[in-house]
């Protein structure tokens, strides 16, 4: 069903008839916030974190939703999406490092692992020279479109296209690596970021996919002192919070110091810190608390 586009106050109006009140941020306020720091659609995605009454006068109405609970959720949404971009990147290039420094102690040449990856992802060659004209990288694709071998075209791959070649990598060589049954999940979660997508605007089930975690990362997190099993399995059931906690697990298994200890130092003052500079607006949501304790614990571990 299309529904209707909505003016600023005609937002205003909505979220009040859906239970959102305006009793710690204004009315006045929430428009400005409304007209220059994000856009309605986005906001409202945070609503899913909260229950609605079913079965009194209220049926419909969000209970006990402030507009600044939205606004305060979608704010630490942006700050955990600028570090899950920086961590990713990070590791990126630490798995570079990584397999190019075990491909030195292999007899491969380097061009026949590409040759096979082509033969197994038809298409690949040609979506990566297809960049020829439009990439930053197109000196490198035009240099070595014809002549590609495992340290150059590392260069012009996309994270997913890396992936691959690092699993294709691990899977021919005899290397003691997880880590490559861990890459998707790490893929998923830097797209969403990099696309600004919301990440902890939907806590609870139903969730988008079914997650099997890896054995290696739910041995070691279960582990952790004060970890409950229970609340682990059900945890990662969730995606958006088993794909971070996995970025974390690679983060600091593969990410040397002192890259690694600056950025988790930036990640443990946003759960340390800003997460809780509101506290009381998550007091009677246990759901998002139970959610951010469950990281927590793990950041405090890894930290």
């Amino acid at each position: 069903m299309k529904r209707p586009k909505l003016t600023i106050p005609q937002q205003i109006k909505d979220m009040k008839e859906s239970g959102i009140a305006f009793n710690v941020i204004s009315e006045s306020n929430a428009s400005r916030f409304l007209e220059n720091n994000t856009y309605y659609f986005k906001l409202k995605a945070y609503e899913k974190n909260y229950d609605k009454y079913r079965d009194t006068a209220k049926l419909g109405q969000y209970i006990n939703l402030e507009f600044a609970y939205l606004k305060d959720l979608s704010t630490i949404d942006a700050h955990l999406r600028k570090i899950i971009l920086k961590m990713s990147v990070d590791l990126e290039h630490f798995l570079k490092v990584k397999m190019l420094s075990d491909f030195n102690k292999v007899d491969e040449d380097g061009y026949g692992i590409i040759q096979e990856l082509f033969r197994n992802i038809p298409d690949l060659k040609d979506r990566i020279e297809g960049k020829s004209n439009t990439s930053t990288c197109s000196f490198l694709i035009n240099s070595y479109k014809d002549d590609w071998a495992i340290w150059n075209i590392i260069e012009v791959m996309s994270f997913g296209q890396f992936a691959d070649l690092y699993t294709l990598f691990y899977t021919r060589n005899e290397f003691d690596d997880s880590y490559r049954n861990l890459l998707l999940p790490v893929r998923m979660l830097r797209n969403a970021a990099a696309h600004n997508n919301c990440l902890i605007n939907r806590l609870c089930p139903p969730f988008s996919r079914e997650i099997t975690p890896n054995y290696d990362l739910k041995h070691e997190i279960s582990n952790i002192p004060g970890m409950l099993f229970k609340a682990l399995e059900k945890k990662l059931k969730n995606p958006t919070v088993h794909d971070l906690v996995v970025l974390i697990y690679l983060y600091v298994h593969v990410v040397p110091n002192p890259t690694k200890e600056k950025t988790l130092e930036e990640l443990k003052y946003l759960f340390n810190e800003r997460m809780v500079k509101h506290r009381e607006y998550y007091a009677k949501n246990q759901e998002l608390r139970s959610y951010y304790e469950f990281v927590k614990l793990i950041i405090d571990f890894y930290c």
